[in-house]
């Protein structure tokens, strides 16, 4: 490549599986590694799981070690701020007044929690969890505290309830819309999923919001939009994310709910790409652009911008694909569970398994499902691969358990 000083800005899943593409391409090129937060690369699934029930340590989630980075030639400028970009010199601005120049830069600087304000609680008050830093401060506070209030009701805040239930906390869930993960899962899984929280324990009030909070001591009195009222010592917002653009709102960059990149993560700026959850990236398969928030695709895109970085023009058309784990239940969704024409079920019960396929004009375009343990994988593995060729399915085969989808594949 001609470009020889490649600067990777952020330090998360993308960033890290960039990285190894970039050096599994090109040994010799210069690559720089700014991240905002102070430890290397990790995963950050277990941060609502594992590593709040004490199963993983907060260092295990490192993907590659020290070592790995000081083999592989990468210079690590880790706990600097970003202040802004000077794309015209191709530099990024950070604290301290320095600077760190690039030829070619990789936008990989994922999502940021929303922020809750609550009549009558200062901002501390509230604990999020998108961070290393995050999840230790909910460890800590859970050494004394056993009474939980966690508002909103998408995957952190189940994720989180579940561990909390097994931890043998007292659980309040409150959700402002109809139904639970209404972002991204149907309201056919919502409800199953609802259901294990119940039996677990968990207290669910949908359609609610926080009124008021009144401290005492060590207690909070919450007061609800419909009225009612609870008693935590503990208060946990997981009301969604958003694409982490601090750096760039103010520069030439084209921004649309995220960084605006083509089908090879190529962003409006030549030599500036963008990937993960910051990218509002063109999918070839769907015609249209989209940013998701999950693993698997932060660490897909990553790996499909550290090829392009080194000069191949590699398209992104992954199918869509996320799960979450909440007690026994894996939850799993392939692509696109909207604008469909038909809905076809899969099995009667989350012990065998329920999936639901989405289509239109007969072809799979997203299958979502939950089951006890992985059981259901295969089926939305090969959901995907007919999304992704378009291949025309009989739903009477989609729905017959007795049938097996293997040969609906094409050959």
């Amino acid at each position: 490549m001609t470009d020889k000083n490649i600067v990777i800005l952020g330090g998360g899943q993308a960033a890290a599986n960039a990285i190894k593409a970039i050096r599994s391409l090109d040994q010799s090129c210069r690559v720089t590694l700014v991240s905002e937060e102070s430890s290397l690369p990790y995963e950050r699934p277990p941060l609502s799981k594992k590593c709040i029930r004490g199963e993983k340590t907060l260092g295990s989630c490192v993907f590659f070690d020290q070592d790995f980075y000081k083999e592989h030639k990468i210079e690590l400028q880790l706990g600097r701020k970003v202040e802004s970009v000077d794309f015209h010199n191709r530099k990024l601005l950070l604290d301290q007044h320095s600077s760190v120049a690039f030829d070619r830069l990789l936008i990989t600087t994922g999502s940021k929690n929303r922020v809750l304000a609550v009549d009558g609680l200062a901002p501390e008050q509230i604990h999020y969890l998108r961070t290393m830093a995050e999840s230790q401060a909910i460890v800590d506070q859970l050494q004394t505290r056993n009474r939980v209030l966690v508002i909103g009701g998408g995957f952190i805040g189940l994720e989180l309830a579940a561990s909390l239930r097994t931890l043998g906390k007292w659980v309040t869930v409150i959700e402002a819309g109809s139904q639970l993960m209404g972002r991204a899962i149907p309201p056919e899984i919502a409800g199953i999923v609802q259901e294990r929280h119940e039996q677990a324990g968990v207290a669910i009030q949908l359609n609610t919001t926080v009124s008021r909070v009144t401290t005492n001591g060590a207690t909070y009195d919450v007061e609800m939009s419909g009225g009612h009222s609870i008693t935590c010592d503990l208060i946990i917002a997981g009301i969604g994310i958003e694409p982490n653009l601090d750096a760039f709102e103010e520069g030439p960059i084209r921004i649309d709910n995220g960084i605006v990149t083509d089908e090879c993560g190529r962003t409006s700026i030549d030599g500036v790409y963008a990937a993960g959850d910051v990218a509002s990236f063109y999918h070839p398969l769907y015609d249209t652009h989209m940013r998701l928030e999950s693993w698997k695709h932060a660490q897909n895109h990553g790996i499909n911008a550290g090829k392009n970085l080194t000069g191949e023009s590699a398209a992104y058309n992954e199918v869509p694909w996320m799960w979450s784990d909440q007690y026994d239940y894996v939850l799993q969704l392939s692509g696109l569970a909207r604008g469909y024409e038909s809905c076809v079920k899969r099995g009667d019960s989350p012990e065998e398994g329920i999936l639901y396929f989405y289509l239109s004009s007969d072809r799979i375009i997203g299958a979502c499902g939950v089951s006890i343990g992985p059981k259901i994988g295969r089926d939305i593995r090969i959901a995907g691969m007919l999304a992704r060729a378009g291949q025309e399915v009989d739903p009477d085969v989609l729905a017959d358990t007795n049938q097996k989808l293997q040969p609906l594949l094409p050959q």
